[in-house]
């Protein structure tokens, strides 16, 4: 098995601990995917510090780009694995608007398994929200 550390070239890693996904080739026609967890960070613009709902969007959009790297889709998600600053005191809406955004993401496909954390901090105290995955292809 041969394992592959990748950063996608539109989207370099925010510190050099880390790569965004790893590609483990299982067999020669499958790969068992991991993605780092993808803030609400725009690569573009990494010092904006938008609301939860724009960290959402801006997290999954990051996700795409490192399912695109991978030759993956959404359609391969196994699993996703999300992080909710202070969830405790996050107010309904805050909640169903992650799950709107997350829903709306999707686009139709059925969900795969999915996970969400509650934390009371991420790495840098302006993150709010970030999410990674697990994905298979072949």
């Amino acid at each position: 098995m041969a394992i592959q550390a990748i950063n996608p070239p539109n989207h370099p890693p925010l510190a050099p601990t880390y790569s965004h996904l790893t590609i483990a080739t299982t067999t020669p026609s499958s790969k068992l995917i991991h993605i780092s967890g993808q803030i609400g960070v725009d690569p573009a613009n990494p010092s904006a510090t938008p609301d939860l709902a724009s960290q959402v969007r801006l997290a999954l959009s990051n996700l795409d780009r490192c399912l695109e790297a991978a030759g993956a889709t959404k359609k391969d998600l196994v699993l996703t694995r999300q992080y909710m600053v202070k969830m405790g005191s996050l107010s309904p809406d805050d909640f169903r608007a992650r799950a709107d955004i997350y829903i709306e993401w999707l686009g139709g496909i059925d969900p795969p398994a999915e996970v969400l954390v509650g934390v009371d901090s991420m790495a840098v105290k302006e993150m709010l929200f970030e999410v990674e995955a697990v994905v298979v292809v072949g």
